[in-house]
């Protein structure tokens, strides 16, 4: 009787062990399994916007976006950069408004960003892209 106890108490403690171990690989597991999938969309959009195909871009950087993790600021501020140069290219050939709106606060909010983290090179070039997309009168 004396064995069954401590045969229960060692695998009752050997059991919080294992689950332990276990939600950390499965956590583990699953944020690689998000920022490869983060990295293949963003390769796909990338892909689609150097194809011209303008709107799919969008698509999937509206659709990564909210998968990346918070405190990659820098991957956050690209996509949004990315995301608004999108939005832009097809305003051009659409000309609608709500998108050219969009495509200049996704690139405020990435100027902002790379300002931030202290990365003028890029926010320069944000502000570059603001510059651009803003209509003259």
């Amino acid at each position: 009787m004396k064995n069954i106890i401590v045969t229960v108490i060692v695998g009752f403690i050997t059991g919080l062990v294992i689950s332990g171990i276990l939600f950390d690989v499965i956590k583990y597991v699953g944020k690689s399994f998000n920022r490869v999938s983060v990295s293949w969309n963003i390769s796909k959009a990338e892909k689609a916007y150097s194809n011209g195909r303008f709107s799919d871009s969008v698509l999937i950087y509206k659709k990564t976006l909210p998968k990346i993790d918070f405190d990659n600021k820098t991957l956050i501020a690209k996509t949004k950069n990315n995301l608004a140069l999108s939005l832009y290219k097809n305003y051009l050939t659409t000309n609608n408004n709500e998108e050219l709106n969009e495509a200049l606060t996704l690139f405020k909010e990435a100027e902002t960003i790379y300002m931030e983290i202290g990365n003028n090179e890029l926010a320069e070039q944000t502000a570059k892209n603001i510059l651009v997309a803003t209509p003259q009168p």
